[in-house]
């Protein structure tokens, strides 16, 4: 369960604990800056499908969030015992829904409690948002893993979109319900 830590109504940061093969982890998400860039580029290219053209595609988003909070922003996860970075994930504020644009995990750091850590804060926000009623994220349909992790976040498939992004790209759309405190 995330511990938040509020001041003046602005979430600051959430500790996740997770215990991965009996050692616990403690995972801290928070915002983007400037300086955490070249851990962010490690992380991309490091992911198993992505390259330079995304890194670059990357940059200028979370430059632009940075620049222009009220498009978007960036959040970190990093390693509290190590400060390591181990992860981040870019959220647009669209009419009415918060947008995962991109979540990516540390290769070394998968199912150590990152995703889900990125995703609680984003629930978080989301339930902060003044019209924001739904989380969307969409995958490819051959990526079973992000389906499924999703799935255990509790998101529901809402849609198949063939040629989403290009003519063999096909995608699977999947949303949340934001439940206001």
């Amino acid at each position: 369960m995330p511990l938040w830590l509020v001041s003046s109504n602005l979430i600051l940061g959430a500790i996740y604990l997770s215990c991965v093969d009996g050692v616990k982890v403690h995972i801290e998400v928070r915002d983007y800056r400037s300086e955490d860039w070249p851990f962010l580029e490690d992380i991309i290219l490091h992911a198993e499908n992505f390259g330079e053209g995304f890194v670059n595609y990357e940059k200028l988003r979370t430059d632009v969030f940075l620049k222009n909070p009220e498009y978007g922003t960036t959040l970190v996860a990093y390693d509290t015992e190590s400060g390591k970075i181990v992860g981040f994930i870019a959220i647009q504020f669209e009419w009415m829904a918060l947008v995962i644009c991109s979540i990516i995990t540390h290769h070394k750091h998968l199912r150590h409690g990152v995703g889900r850590a990125m995703i609680e804060k984003v629930k978080e926000i989301g339930r902060s948002h003044p019209i924001a009623d739904i989380i969307r994220v969409d995958t490819g349909d051959f990526m079973e893993y992000a389906q499924q992790f999703y799935r255990s976040c509790g998101f529901e498939q809402a849609a198949y979109v063939p040629h989403y992004m290009s003519w063999n790209n096909h995608q699977m759309i999947f949303v949340q319900r934001l439940q206001r405190q």
